[in-house]
């Protein structure tokens, strides 16, 4: 076992500039990976931070008293998916309007009386927090005679929910291309790095080594130009984005699980690349011996 990690390490130093350039590649491969990752997971926060701000608000009918208004609070804290209520009367209803739109706040002294109706802010739990249910827990709110209208942006709602879909399904075809892609180029350039040294190989296999022996060293040097690329990347999106974070203090920056995801897939992608290339280099080898053979 010992000679094996001595062999994977040798070779690794002993051709530099090989495997300088695998390694600048894989570090290449897994920036462009830890990008889309990182711009995942801020395009998942800036939805959740849009689905927060969806609200409910049942408007409370102008004659109810403090015992419906009490009942109806109550009946709508029974719905499934009514998290919390908050009851706002008429006058805390126009202390708002008059903070809100204070160039506009002489419009309310048009009105002999306050026409801002009560109402009651509905928070609903972020698992509800999708068209189909909170078009039926806003049917369910309407049914009670206390209430005179609900509304939670439903225009709103529905186009934000096919945003999301859409960029769903474009998120994931491109971590898919973007995956495979970074597949195909770090499994070519480990394959030139195996082929260089076929002379070896062939050695190997011409003094009966078996083909696991022949293949540990190298996959144990792939997966160490992995390990170093990630490591390389990681460092690199990690300056990045704690610069770019200075300046958009909202921003998901590098953290221990991008970190983890990215070593990773570092790992699995000089474990397939080189496991893949000997192998391939092993069967042409084979195979030009089985033609020369024939000839013979």
């Amino acid at each position: 076992m010992i000679y094996i990690f001595q062999e994977a390490f040798k070779g690794f130093f002993k051709n530099k500039s090989m495997s300088l350039i695998t390694v600048g590649i894989v570090s290449v491969s897994i920036f462009i990976f830890g990008l889309f990752i990182i711009g995942t997971a801020n395009l998942m926060n800036l939805i959740k931070l849009a689905e927060d701000k969806i609200e409910m608000v049942a408007y409370i009918n102008e004659n109810t008293n403090e015992n419906g208004i009490q009942s109806v609070r109550n009946n709508i804290l029974s719905i499934a998916g009514v998290q919390s209520v908050e009851y706002i009367s008429k006058e805390q209803a126009k202390e708002q309007f008059i903070k809100d739109f204070k160039d506009n706040a002489n419009l309310l002294e048009v009105f002999e009386n306050n026409p801002l109706p009560a109402s009651i802010k509905v928070h609903i739990s972020i698992a509800y927090k999708n068209p189909e249910n909170l078009k039926n827990i806003s049917e369910k709110i309407a049914l009670f005679k206390e209430v005179s209208d609900v509304d939670y942006g439903a225009e709103w709602v529905d186009e934000l929910d096919r945003a999301v879909k859409f960029l769903f399904i474009i998120d994931i075809i491109l971590g898919i291309i973007i995956a495979l892609a970074s597949v195909f180029i770090v499994f070519n350039t480990i394959r030139l790095t195996i082929m260089a040294r076929k002379d070896q190989i062939d050695i190997m296999d011409l003094v009966g080594a078996t083909e696991s022996y022949i293949e540990i060293p190298y996959i144990i040097e792939g997966i160490f130009h992995g390990l170093l690329g990630s490591l390389i990347s990681a460092g690199i999106l990690y300056l990045l984005f704690s610069f770019l974070s200075t300046k958009f203090p909202a921003l998901i920056s590098m953290n221990n699980s991008i970190i983890c995801i990215l070593a990773i897939f570092g790992v699995f992608l000089g474990f397939i690349g080189s496991i893949m290339s000997v192998k391939q280099c092993l069967s042409e080898i084979r195979d030009f011996k089985s033609r020369k053979k024939v000839k013979i």
